[in-house]
């Protein structure tokens, strides 16, 4: 088993699994809504991991929460553990250095970049400027898939990234997120969504990046640094109770929905190809599949709430009907968010 820390979130994969028959899945499921408990459970799951933990995400920043995953992914692959992290090129680890280091730490952590741009590791502001003017298309084609598969047995999807601001940590801005853990068969659905972004041409190995390969080569393979903590008493407290088994019981376990069958929606990384057949997979398809068949409430929760012409008509159209279902939609205002962004809302259609 690698290792493993035994835990009693991780558990319920294999419950899950032995509980389930084709025709009939059984599945754990619970919301996280507060930053520190996502943290304490990744924790948690990575260091219960036995075989495998698949990781991929569009921010990793290099800040406390980032190193205190870092540094369990490394310990989960030098004690046996296949660990595979993809993440994506424009908000990811921001030193050519650092990519080289995990690339090069432990045969068991694999580490790439999704669509590279110019094939370095990061991008300066001319860069940015000339991808903008030369492949804008490409340059917007970015990864926000966010996934922590372990075993493929349990995973955490959601809204949260790798970096302080998505676990509470942030002095400056107010983060409100969500992750949902599922435990059970739909992990190979997820673990078959990860693969389909792993085998992408467009993602590349670390150490194939030109800045990260020529560091390498004149360099070798350079340690892993770890600047000073911004607040090690708090990494160091959540580190402990991410290993306290009567907490992570009462915290994630028993509160632990159990449910019948569970759907994986995910995006594809070919989803922009013009010559894709009218059956494959879209999410944005199905989401509108589950949006239009409301019969009585949609409620729509969204950071950005920038709608297309045809979600507006789908709308229109639902209001049209004569059990017409009641919408609410929650957003931020310009007020309340870190980007800037046009926020349209939703014309009622008098």
């Amino acid at each position: 088993d690698a290792c493993a820390q035994p835990s009693p979130l991780r558990d319920l994969g294999d419950r899950a699994m032995a509980a389930s028959v084709p025709g009939a899945p059984m599945h754990y499921a619970l919301v996280l809504d507060r930053g520190p408990d996502a943290l304490i459970a990744r924790l948690n799951l990575i260091r219960s991991a036995r075989k495998t933990i698949d990781l991929q995400t569009y921010i990793f920043d290099e800040d406390d929460a980032g190193h205190l995953v870092l540094d369990e992914l490394l310990a989960a692959a030098r004690r046996g553990v296949r660990v595979r992290v993809l993440v994506d090129q424009l908000s990811a680890l921001k030193k050519a250095s650092t990519l080289a280091a995990l690339a090069s730490q432990h045969a068991n952590f694999d580490l790439r970049v999704y669509n590279p741009m110019f094939n370095d590791s990061r991008m300066s502001y001319p860069k940015y400027l000339a991808a903008s003017i030369c492949c804008w298309n490409r340059l917007n084609q970015r990864m926000h898939s966010k996934l922590l598969l372990v075993d493929e047995v349990v995973g955490v999807t959601g809204g949260r990234n790798y970096q302080d601001d998505y676990y509470d940590w942030c002095s400056v801005y107010t983060f409100r997120d969500r992750d949902i853990i599922v435990a059970g068969p739909v992990a190979r659905e997820m673990a078959a969504n990860f693969e389909t972004f792993w085998h992408f041409e467009r993602s590349v190995p670390a150490e194939r990046l030109d800045d990260v390969g020529r560091l390498l080569l004149r360099e070798g393979s350079p340690e892993m640094a770890h600047p000073p903590l911004e607040a090690p008493a708090r990494v160091a407290a959540l580190s402990q109770q991410a290993s306290d088994e009567a907490l992570v019981r009462t915290r994630f376990v028993d509160p632990a929905l159990r449910v019948g069958e569970v759907h994986f929606i995910a995006d594809v990384p070919d989803k922009h190809r013009d010559d894709q057949s009218p059956s494959a997979e879209n999410a944005g398809q199905r989401l509108r599949d589950i949006v239009e068949s409301a019969k009585h409430e949609v409620l729509l929760q969204t950071p950005y709430l920038v709608l297309s012409e045809a979600a507006q008509d789908m709308f229109r159209g639902m209001q049209q009907r004569p059990d017409a279902p009641r919408a609410m939609v929650s957003a931020n205002t310009l007020a309340a968010t870190d980007a800037l962004i046009v926020l349209r809302l939703l014309e009622k259609d008098k």
